[in-house]
């Protein structure tokens, strides 16, 4: 049940990127029920969503503070991955948001926590002092839980008269709330960045949306983003729009096919895409279409099967595009035998893909059925 209640906000979040009608026709097909709107706009309440147990990226945890609401925050502070200077920003109200000077309320739940101790320094010359002398990824961590919001301009001044220590820029860094533009300044070498793409900073939702990995986690943290990050989630859905308009759109088919790669698809959001509409066809629309009018009373007649139960989805192992293996495809529908073999390593006839995402999965098996049976 947990995880069917997680599938249904993730593929809740792509359903929303595509005509209201194409989406409802998806629903009823693939049986995926439809959340309450409390569930999409409004944080989990008390611990038991278990944020804690999910290793958040740092730029999402900065969307999430840019909110300064006082629920998220919440759930931020009880974040495993949250370091002692968040959680004191928190429990003092400082704001996050662009351009937001006032006090953010404290949540209630927040009131039995102690402040967390951090290290302060007298004064700029003190703090400059303290990040020139690390030595060690330990100190370079301990001095920058001294940088507040007011000092970063500090630290950048800092850096241009003369370049902080590696480990300081390290750890001052990947801290959340680190300026982009003092990241930038730091430096680009190829293990700096490398170890900006560990603690998962990258340039915005956009850029998230379409470039991390896997899928399943890309879209859970999406699915999170529609009361975690409203303000910055539209520039996710702005990106992976048009694609999943054009791959998916209503067709049901492709809409199962994804629905079984995701568990396990071991590629990027957009990947896990192109590969479903790869594996279902462009024919699946029209079908889908015949089969809505038949169950409608409307193509009585015409020799169109009617189905009345949704469309369910066999587990699978599947790894993205250009991963080289044995890759055995089972392909079943309304009229196919569901252990029959179709093609063998390649996709089927007439697809535009020419083949090169037929070894981005392992098995795949659908089947019609009625409820019960």
């Amino acid at each position: 049940m947990a995880n069917e209640v997680e599938q249904a906000g993730e593929l809740g979040f792509l359903l929303a990127l595509v005509d209201p009608d194409e989406a409802a026709r998806v629903r009823r097909r693939t049986g995926l029920r439809k959340e309450s709107a409390a569930t999409v706009t409004e944080p989990p309440r008390g611990p038991a969503w278990g944020l804690g147990l999910h290793h958040l990226p740092a730029s999402v945890v900065w969307w999430m503070l840019q909110q300064d609401d006082p629920r998220v925050n919440a759930l931020v502070y009880r974040h495993c991955d949250i370091d002692n200077r968040v959680r004191h920003d928190i429990l003092s109200g400082v704001p996050h948001g662009p351009g937001r000077t006032r006090r953010v309320q404290v949540h209630k739940e927040l009131a039995r926590y102690p402040a967390p101790e951090v290290p302060r320094a007298a004064g700029p010359a003190e703090l400059t002092s303290a990040l020139r002398e690390v030595g060690s990824m330990a100190q370079g961590r301990a001095a920058a839980l001294m940088v507040g919001r007011e000092d970063w301009a500090v630290v950048a001044e800092a850096d241009r008269k003369q370049p902080l220590p590696g480990y300081a820029r390290w750890a001052l860094s990947v801290r959340p709330d680190c300026p982009p533009e003092l990241r930038t300044q730091f430096g680009t070498h190829r293990k700096f960045t490398h170890r900006l793409e560990d603690a998962g900073i990258v340039d915005g939702p956009a850029v998230y949306a379409t470039t991390t990995r896997p899928a399943r986690e890309t879209l859970s943290v999406l699915a999170m983003g529609r009361w975690a990050f409203p303000d910055r989630l539209a520039e996710a859905g702005a990106a992976l729009e048009p694609l999943v308009r054009t791959e998916l759109g209503g067709n049901t088919e492709a809409w199962a096919v994804l629905t079984q790669l995701l568990p396990t698809f071991t590629g990027t959001l957009p990947e896990l895409v192109t590969t479903a509409r790869a594996i279902a066809g462009d024919g699946d629309r029209d079908r889908d279409r015949d089969r809505d009018r038949d169950s409608e009373g409307e193509g009585e007649g015409d020799g169109a099967e009617e189905v009345d139960g949704p469309l369910s989805v066999g587990s699978g192992t599947t790894d993205p595009p250009g991963h080289q293996g044995d890759a055995e495809v089972v392909y079943g529908g309304p009229s196919w035998d569901t252990g029959q073999t179709l093609w063998d390593g390649g996709l089927p006839s007439g697809s535009t893909t020419g083949g090169r995402l037929s070894a981005g999965v392992r098995r795949i098996r659908t089947s019609w059925r009625r409820p019960g049976g």
